[in-house]
């Protein structure tokens, strides 16, 4: 089943088409004894049906274009965040899933575990996973840092330069 917004589309394409249809319709009542108005009437249908579809065409192409070219600059934006911020994704999807691992392989949550807790933190794979959780959890702290920053001076920035453009 089509979502409503076809549906709407579809009703408003057959209203314009009846329009039309009801428009001649009307005129071949009214001339129903004269064939050549009748002929004039009909090919006057068509043409009014062709450029409706006509329009209608050159409507939906420029829909599509500006949808399109929306689709390019989101596409470009977002590869430009993920080429400015991956190591940063990065780093929080280490700490993500270091973190859990470390729970569960290191200190399970059963009675066996946290007998067995002293002797696991001595195993490579638990201190390998704390040293991921703690420097990641460093280069988050500095992501947020350098983050604050970036939005202080962008704000600094826009009032000198509104201030500028004010007192001029």
């Amino acid at each position: 089943m089509p979502p409503k917004r076809f549906k709407k589309i579809d009703k408003a394409f057959e209203k314009m088409i009846s329009n039309v249809e009801i428009e001649s319709s009307e005129n071949e009542n009214d001339n129903e004894n004269d064939n050549q108005n009748y002929n004039e009437t009909n090919d006057n249908l068509y043409i009014d049906k062709d450029y409706e579809i006509d329009k209608i065409k050159n409507e939906s192409d420029y829909i599509f274009e500006k949808i399109y070219n929306i689709s390019k600059y989101l596409i470009y934006l977002f590869k430009f965040i993920f080429s400015v911020s991956g190591i940063y994704l990065a780093w929080i999807c280490l700490h993500y899933f270091s973190s859990h691992l470390y729970v569960k392989m290191c200190v399970p949550s059963t009675v066996i575990g946290f007998i067995m807790s002293p002797f696991m933190t001595a195993t490579p794979h638990c201190q390998g996973l704390r040293w991921v959780v703690y420097n990641a959890a460093n280069a988050i702290n500095n992501m947020w840092v350098v983050f604050g920053t970036w939005i202080c001076s962008t704000i600094l920035n826009f009032n000198t330069y509104k201030e500028q453009h004010i007192s001029s």
